[in-house]
């Protein structure tokens, strides 16, 4: 799976993200390294090299980007930063979760975040295992055996809040159910199919608790505080050539971005599979 945009397009919002990163910092964000307060949860979704996927992060930039996260002393796994982050603890954390399940993941990822001590969670599509291009049971199970946490990316990678409610009650639910019988886990969290604030709603927030997520992660940008919904966290995705923004990114210089990912839709990238 992967996201197909035009050289152009890219080529515009490479540069809207830049010029945005470095604006905030001049504007006081994060200014001098700073880390603004609160739970950052960054997003990758492919580690490798397609210059025609906006969502793709090279190997060697991803290394470099991953050195940076281990330099910050603040990476913890989700459940826990979430527990930190309710009982006032400290007051910058940072988690690391990757979309969609691909083998770049094992091949390109895995091995960085684990000579970092990098913990992370991946989010799969059960439905999507074992097809081409995405891990099989057996990878995931050396994945989950390496210390990833395994989380839900809906059934099979459709929009829960594009579909009738009792529809994304049975993604939910059987999604979850897939992952704990094959991977022997305890499946706590979903990241929502896009992410998009057309992606999910109140009915569907609701339908998330009752089958027992205990979070679910948007693809809105900005950091998470005490306050934050649960069922509603926000996320700061990382898209190719964000190198030279990526100290800004970590510092809150893209947080601003969530009033692109609420008001411009058609600024937006989508899967076209």
């Amino acid at each position: 799976m992967s996201v197909r945009s035009s050289a152009a397009k890219r080529s515009i919002k490479r540069w809207a993200r830049w010029l945005f990163a470095m604006g905030s910092t001049m504007a006081g964000v994060g200014r001098e390294g700073s880390l603004t307060p609160g739970l950052r949860i960054l997003t990758y979704h492919r580690v490798t090299h397609d210059p025609a996927d906006p969502f793709t992060v090279g190997p060697s930039d991803f290394r470099a980007q991953m050195e940076q996260v281990a330099a910050t002393g603040a990476s913890m796994p989700l459940e826990e930063a979430l527990l930190d982050l309710g009982q006032g603890g400290a007051p910058f954390r940072i988690v690391l979760t990757f979309d969609d399940g691909t083998g770049d993941f094992r091949t390109d990822a895995l091995p960085v975040l684990t000579r970092l001590r990098l913990p992370a969670t991946l989010y799969v599509s059960p439905a999507r295992v074992g097809e081409p291009g995405f891990l099989g049971w057996d990878e995931l199970r050396a994945i989950r055996d390496a210390g990833i946490r395994i989380g839900s990316h809906g059934l099979d990678h459709r929009s829960l809040g594009r579909m009738p409610l009792p529809d994304a009650g049975f993604q939910a639910r059987e999604s979850k159910r897939i992952l704990e019988d094959r991977l022997g886990i305890e499946v706590t969290s979903l990241a929502y199919p896009f992410g998009t604030v057309r992606d999910y709603s109140e009915g569907v927030k609701q339908i998330l608790m009752k089958a027992g997520y205990r979070s679910a992660l948007t693809s809105v940008n900005g950091i998470n505080s005490k306050s934050s919904d649960l069922m509603e966290l926000r996320r700061t995705k990382i898209e190719q050539g964000d190198g030279p923004i990526y100290r800004r990114i970590l510092s809150g210089g893209l947080d601003g971005w969530s009033f692109v990912d609420r008001n411009l839709a058609a600024f937006q990238n989508r899967y076209v599979s």
